[in-house]
């Protein structure tokens, strides 16, 4: 597809390919001005819900980027946004002092604290109606793996256990892949949120299920100020703990699945993960998990 005869860009003269990042969505930066996704797999109705809830999000922090426009170009749907600078978070946190990942986490923190204050249509689907019909799917699956693994099984005893917490929990914008993979750092500062493909409405708690799997593991110092940013330095309560230990336990239970029955090249990393999530929560005995601490 030639970008160029996209009739938005018309006035501008440097195409840059963007040969990075897990997604199937071809990228342009146009004049260090715009980014061009085309989706070969998405849909235009898609894209055009994807830019309502960026640009919504977009007015309360402009860490986000606005969307310009979406259409169809030669049979392939795309968006252009604005063009953040910076680095990917998960190749430059790890080179950053402790200090500057901690600080650098308080803005991302605050970000996303901002785009969840958006909330749902009132006849948007209840989140505990997905969320109770995604873990009955994912039960018999995972119990069918977690056979002869006595920790896994306590997964999901665990789960079914303290499913009610997420009754009545409300819906609101989340970005719904937050990941360092997805934050840009220019100059030690927080300079965007990307990759807003999966943005949708859910629980905003559910926002942080990825921590121990793909977060921790970066910098513990970026994720302790991403929490304390999120709750504005007013300290954490428990009814977040609660509920973040046990959409952690539920992303194990999807995340084995979709190793186990998708992903097979994925088996031994995922598996570290989960493990390393387990350890953390001390076979979810601990509400707090042992990295939330802070560091000297």
């Amino acid at each position: 597809m030639d970008i160029r005869s996209i009739p938005f860009l018309k006035n501008n003269s440097s195409f840059e390919f963007i040969d990075e990042g897990f997604s199937v969505d071809e990228k342009w930066c146009v004049d260090q001005t715009y980014l061009v996704r085309i989706s070969p797999n998405g849909n235009r109705e898609r894209l055009d819900l994807q830019a309502n809830l960026i640009n919504a999000a977009n007015e309360n922090d402009l860490h986000i980027p606005l969307v310009h426009e979406v259409g169809i170009h030669n049979d392939k749907p795309y968006m252009i946004l604005d063009y953040i600078q910076g680095e990917n978070g998960r190749v430059i946190l790890p080179k950053l002092s402790k200090e500057v990942q901690y600080r650098i986490g308080q803005q991302v923190g605050q970000t996303l604290y901002k785009m969840h204050q958006i909330p749902a249509p009132v006849s948007y689907s209840s989140w505990d109606h997905r969320w109770i019909s995604k873990v009955e799917r994912l039960l018999p699956r995972f119990e069918d793996i977690a056979t002869g693994n006595r920790q896994y099984q306590m997964v999901a005893r665990f789960v079914m256990n303290h499913l009610h917490l997420i009754e009545g929990r409300p819906n609101c914008v989340q970005h719904y892949d937050f990941h360092p993979g997805n934050i840009l750092i220019h100059e030690e500062q927080f300079t965007g949120l990307i990759d807003m493909q999966k943005i949708t409405y859910a629980d905003p708690i559910n926002e942080f299920y990825k921590m121990e799997y793909f977060n921790v593991p970066i910098s513990r110092s970026y994720s302790c100020g991403v929490l304390d940013g999120y709750h504005e330095n007013n300290g954490i309560p428990d009814s977040f703990w609660e509920l973040h230990r046990l959409y952690a336990a539920i992303h194990i239970m999807s995340a084995e699945v979709w190793a186990n029955e998708i992903a097979l090249d994925q088996q031994e990393r995922f598996k570290i993960y989960t493990d390393f999530t387990i350890n953390q929560f001390d076979d979810f005995n601990l509400l707090i998990p042992k990295w939330y601490m802070k560091e000297d």
